[in-house]
C-alpha cells in the first residue's frame, strides 16, 4: 500500500501538538490538510487566500444563540447533509440546526494586537519545529494557523448559554465543526459526531478521508449500522462511545421487489482519486452497448466532489449514455423509475441502491475501499456480462434476502 501521503500528514501533525487556551491544534488542523494528499503544490494564491481567509471568520458565536437544549450542525451546504441533519432532528426533537456556511463572517483587522499576536506565534511555531515542508508550504500553514488562533480568541470571548447540554455535528474531524466541538468538550457539554461514510480499509492508498477515523474526537458517534460498530471496535475505539442508530434516511425503508430487468443503469462514479478508473469503466460501458445493440441505457452520475466537466464527453445519444447534472440527486434518481440497476465506484452510493431495492454492480479494476457487500464485483467486459446473466437469472426472493442482509448490517439494523 502507498502510504505516502498518510505518512506526510502523520508527520506534520506530530510538529503541531501545540495548545493554546485548551485548544491543541493537531486536532484542528486535519479538516484543512486536503493539500496534504496530492502531490499538487501549493500556490502563492492559495497562501494569500488563507491569510485573507484569517481576517474574514466564521462567527461561531451565533452557533451559541440557540435557545434549545440541543445544537446540531452541517459545514457543507449540500441537500443531502441537510437531509441528514434533520433526520437526527426527528431522534432529538429539542434541536436547532445551524448551517455553518450560512452564518456571517467577523472582520479582524490585521492590524489588531490580537491579529499580530496570533501571527507572530503561529510563524514562530511553524519555523522552529523542524517542518519537512516546502516554503510556500509553511507560509500557508502560518495563515491557517492565524485564522485558527483567531477563530478561537472570538469564539472563547463570547457568553456560554446555559441551556445547551449537547452538541451533534456532521462531522467533527472537519473544519469548524472541530473547533465547536472541543469547545463544547472543554465545558463538559456531550459532544457527538454523525456518521455520514463507511468505515473501512484501503487497500490501495490511504485517502484524505481517514481523518474521519484518525481524528474522531467527539465524545459519541452515531453509527448507521452494526458493521460500523464491529469495525471501530476491532480498531480499539470504546463501544461505550457507539450508538447503534441506523441510517436515518433509510429506518422506514423495505425492499419489496426487485427488478432484475437490467434495461436502465445509474452510473455512480467515484470521486477524484478515482477519475483514471471512472473513465476506463465508461469506456467499457461503451464497448458494451456497441457488442449488444445500446441494450442499456448508462445514466453517468458523477461524484458530488468533481466539476460537471468530468466524464462529460461520455455522454453520447448513439452510445445511449446520458450524463445527469447536479440537479439530479442520487436519491431522487433512485426512488424513481428512470433506473433499474446502477454501477457503483469507490461509493457508499452502493449502500444507497441497495436499500432503495435496486442491484448495484461494484466496478473494481482499482478499488480502494474494503466495502462489505454481495458478490457483485467486475474488472472486465465479460466479468460484466456474467454478472448481469447471474443476477438476472437469481431468483428474485434469493437476490432480495441478499440484498436485505447487506443493508441490516451496514445501513438499517431494524430492516425486516
Amino acid at each position: 500500500m502507498d502510504k505516502r501521503y498518510y505518512n506526510r500528514y502523520k508527520s506534520l501533525l506530530e510538529k503541531l501538538n501545540y495548545t493554546y487556551k485548551g485548544y491543541n491544534v493537531k486536532y484542528l488542523v486535519p479538516g484543512y490538510f486536503t493539500f496534504l494528499f496530492s502531490d499538487d503544490a501549493l500556490s502563492a494564491r492559495d497562501v494569500f487566500k488563507e491569510f485573507y481567509i484569517g481576517t474574514q471568520i466564521t462567527d461561531l458565536s451565533k452557533v451559541l444563540e440557540s435557545k434549545s437544549n440541543s445544537v446540531i450542525s452541517f459545514l457543507i451546504d449540500r441537500d443531502d447533509y441537510k437531509d441528514l441533519a434533520n433526520s437526527v432532528k426527528a431522534i432529538y426533537p429539542d434541536s436547532s440546526i445551524v448551517k455553518l456556511s450560512g452564518l456571517p463572517n467577523k472582520k479582524v483587522s490585521f492590524l489588531s494586537f490580537s491579529y499580530i499576536k496570533h501571527l507572530l506565534k503561529a510563524t514562530k511555531l511553524i519555523f522552529t519545529r523542524s517542518i519537512e515542508e516546502s516554503f510556500m508550504t509553511k507560509l500557508f500553514l502560518v495563515g491557517l494557523i492565524t485564522k485558527l488562533f483567531n477563530q478561537i480568541y472570538a469564539l472563547e470571548k463570547a457568553s456560554f448559554p446555559e441551556n445547551i447540554k449537547r452538541y451533534i455535528c456532521f462531522n467533527a474531524a472537519y473544519k469548524e465543526e472541530s473547533l465547536l466541538t472541543l469547545y463544547f468538550k472543554n465545558r463538559g457539554i456531550e459532544t457527538i459526531s454523525m456518521q455520514h461514510g463507511i468505515f473501512c480499509d484501503f487497500k490501495l492508498i490511504i485517502p484524505f478521508d481517514y481523518i474521519n477515523f484518525d481524528n474522531m474526537i467527539a465524545d459519541k458517534l452515531l453509527c448507521w449500522g452494526q458493521s460500523t460498530v464491529d469495525y471501530l471496535t476491532s480498531k480499539g475505539i470504546d463501544q461505550s462511545r457507539l450508538i447503534l442508530m441506523g441510517n436515518p434516511k433509510y429506518k422506514d425503508l423495505t425492499i419489496e421487489h426487485v427488478d432484475q430487468s437490467f434495461t436502465k443503469c445509474l452510473v455512480l462514479l467515484g470521486r477524484a482519486i478515482y477519475i483514471p478508473s471512472n473513465e476506463k469503466l465508461l469506456l467499457l460501458l461503451k464497448e458494451f452497448n456497441k457488442k449488444h445493440n445500446n441494450k442499456i441505457l448508462f445514466y453517468i452520475k458523477k461524484h458530488p466532489f468533481l466539476m460537471d466537466v468530468e466524464h462529460k464527453s461520455f455522454a453520447s445519444i448513439s452510445d445511449n449514455m446520458i450524463f445527469l447534472g447536479r440537479e439530479h440527486s442520487v436519491q431522487e434518481v433512485l426512488r424513481s423509475d428512470m433506473v433499474n440497476f446502477t454501477i457503483a465506484v469507490n461509493t457508499t452510493a452502493y449502500y444507497e441502491s441497495l436499500a432503495l431495492g435496486k442491484i448495484s454492480l461494484r466496478w473494481s479494476e482499482s478499488e480502494n475501499e474494503e466495502f462489505i457487500g454481495m458478490d457483485d464485483k467486475f474488472v472486465n467486459l465479460s466479468e460484466f456480462e456474467s454478472k448481469l446473466k447471474e443476477f438476472s437469472e437469481k431468483p428474485e426472493t434469493e437476490v432480495r434476502q441478499e440484498m436485505k442482509d447487506i443493508i441490516k448490517y451496514v445501513f438499517n439494523p431494524e430492516l425486516t
